[in-house]
């Protein structure tokens, strides 16, 4: 049983650079454990691109970029890797806070395909939803986490809940029209709605790119500030992420 827990410890977790900073500031001090997704774990894997590299005969410096941050890697050995900045690596290491955040490289490995930055994007998604879904147990804290099924039940309900406006009802038919009519109104809640529903009929297409940001915009005849506000705070939530870059969003 002790091993047990020992191996789970040590268990690598895919993360984003965003998802590292936000856990190591969401410490009550600099002696507290670093908690993602509120789980201790000791390995992490990043994909990124390279940049800033400085190459040494037994350590190998870089900036690692992944589209939600930036973060140093630092490797120490012999025998290390030749990397120029521009490519795309696979990073298993440490996370350490001293003397700054960074991460200690265990393996470092060049991206094989594209295929591999997009697929590690959706199993840091999916690995967020099962360790909330765990921790929260039976919808502890609010957290919406139930898979696949509240989304869906979320987006028809933000919708209605704006009867205020005159000029909705007519409209309501045609999705498409629907959802220009509920980005009209200045209320938060009903664009926060919207922006959803967009978000939720672009998975449905099967877009795995995700929905850009000036899209939406367009679509319900808002400015893209606006839109950028509420996406961030979807992200924030953990109801929706980045996919191919900061403008291309996905529900989670």
């Amino acid at each position: 049983m002790k091993k047990g827990k020992q191996e789970d410890k040590q268990t690598c977790i895919a993360a984003t650079v965003k998802l590292l900073q936000d856990s190591v500031a969401a410490r009550s001090d600099d002696s507290a454990e670093i908690l993602i997704h509120g789980t201790e774990f000791g390995v992490v894997n990043l994909v990124g691109v390279v940049e800033h590299v400085v190459q040494q005969t037994a350590m190998l410096e870089f900036q690692l970029n992944d589209a939600t941050g930036r973060i140093k890697v630092r490797q120490y050995g012999q025998g290390l890797p030749t990397l120029t900045s521009g490519s795309y690596v696979n990073v298993v290491g440490n996370l350490r806070t001293s003397p700054a955040l960074h991460l200690s490289a265990m393996t470092l490995r060049n991206v094989a395909t594209p295929d591999e930055v997009s697929y590690h994007m959706i199993e840091v998604a999916h690995t967020a939803v099962q360790l909330r879904k765990a921790a929260a147990g039976s919808n502890a804290g609010g957290l919406t986490v139930t898979t696949g099924v509240t989304p869906t039940k979320r987006v028809e309900k933000e919708p209605t809940i704006s009867p205020v406006k005159v000029d909705a009802p007519p409209q309501i038919t045609p999705p498409e029209a629907s959802a220009a009519a509920v980005a009209t109104p200045v209320k938060s809640t009903d664009l926060r709605g919207s922006i959803r529903a967009l978000l939720q009929k672009d998975q449905e297409a099967g877009n795995a790119e995700g929905l850009a940001m000036q899209s939406m915009a367009a679509s319900l005849n808002v400015p893209e500030g606006k839109v950028k506000e509420i996406l961030s705070a979807l992200v924030d939530d953990g109801d929706a992420f980045t996919t191919i870059d900061d403008d291309h969003f996905q529900l989670l």
